[in-house]
């Protein structure tokens, strides 16, 4: 007869080793011997204890997605005026851009070149350097 080990059994009846061991130490499920290399679980009493799920069949219909339907009509009418609404703000943020720089380039040029302040020193004592030495 072909007995199962601990964790042959676990993995066979879906749950943790954890469980089997529980289970073998409360009496719930019995061993046909315990060897050195561990537990001997006879397939017929883990089974008793532990029943086997039964893989559930699902018959699975599957439906094709329609490739047109009122509500795609509805999101591509808003991507294409959302569409319209970008290329409308890039071209006025274009315009904006090239009257900054305009106004920009008009101001450098308009501001007139003022002849250097003279220094503290100069200005204190009336003399031509900005050092007390007069140099």
């Amino acid at each position: 007869m072909t007995y199962l080990s601990l964790g042959e059994a676990a993995k066979a009846a879906g749950v943790a080793k954890g469980t089997i061991s529980k289970a073998l130490k409360s009496g719930k499920l019995s061993y046909a011997g315990k060897t050195p290399a561990g537990y001997q679980i006879d397939p017929a009493e883990l089974f008793r204890a532990f029943p086997r799920k039964q893989p559930e069949t699902v018959d699975i219909k599957r439906l094709e997605t329609p490739k047109e339907t009122a509500e795609t009509a509805v999101l591509r009418a808003q991507l294409e005026a959302a569409e319209r609404r970008a290329t409308t703000a890039e071209a006025d943020r274009d315009a904006w851009r090239e009257q900054a720089q305009r106004l920009a380039l008009t101001d450098q040029r308009a501001t007139p070149q003022s002849s250097p302040r003279p220094g503290f020193w100069s200005r204190l004592f009336g003399r031509q350097g900005d050092s007390p030495s007069g140099k």
